[in-house]
């Protein structure tokens, strides 16, 4: 317990941080920035290169202009961090909370902190975001059928 909440204090606090290294003096707007460097880890998670995600999604995470793609990105963070060759659930854990403190109806966060529940044996929470993403959005979404069904076949 005391290893997560570590955890969520460091995360918190880099989430605060001042930007980083990454300038671009060009008129791209930082929006535009923000997505780019995204996209760039998306692109490295499909090619399942989880470990070069994560650096570059840590990279991120440290700027404080993530606006809306806040939840994105810790999401995306917290995937990379499961999947990883060597994954660390507790730090996926705290990037799954930051996506949803961020924006607590991200269908996406739900559905992976309940596979990690799943992949940490509790079944009773894994269930809870079910729930949770029944109340968001009804039974029909992607993440929602994704998630019963990975519940059913644990």
């Amino acid at each position: 317990m005391i290893k997560i909440i570590l955890t969520i204090l460091l995360f918190s606090s880099a989430s605060f941080a001042a930007g980083t290294s990454y300038d671009d003096s060009s008129s791209v707007s930082t929006d535009d920035q923000v997505t780019k460097l995204y996209n760039k880890a998306y692109e490295l998670v499909y090619k399942k290169k989880f470990d070069k995600s994560v650096k570059l999604l840590e990279k991120i995470v440290k700027r404080n202009d993530l606006g809306e793609k806040k939840a994105d990105v810790y999401n995306l963070l917290g995937f990379s961090y499961r999947k990883n060759k060597k994954p660390d659930l507790d730090k996926a854990f705290v990037a799954y909370q930051i996506a949803i403190k961020a924006n607590p109806k991200h269908l996406g966060a739900h559905e992976y902190l309940g596979e990690l529940y799943i992949t940490l044996g509790d079944i009773n929470m894994a269930n809870e975001m079910l729930i949770k993403l029944q109340e968001i959005a009804g039974t029909e979404t992607m993440e929602y059928i994704k998630l019963k069904k990975a519940i059913d076949n644990s």
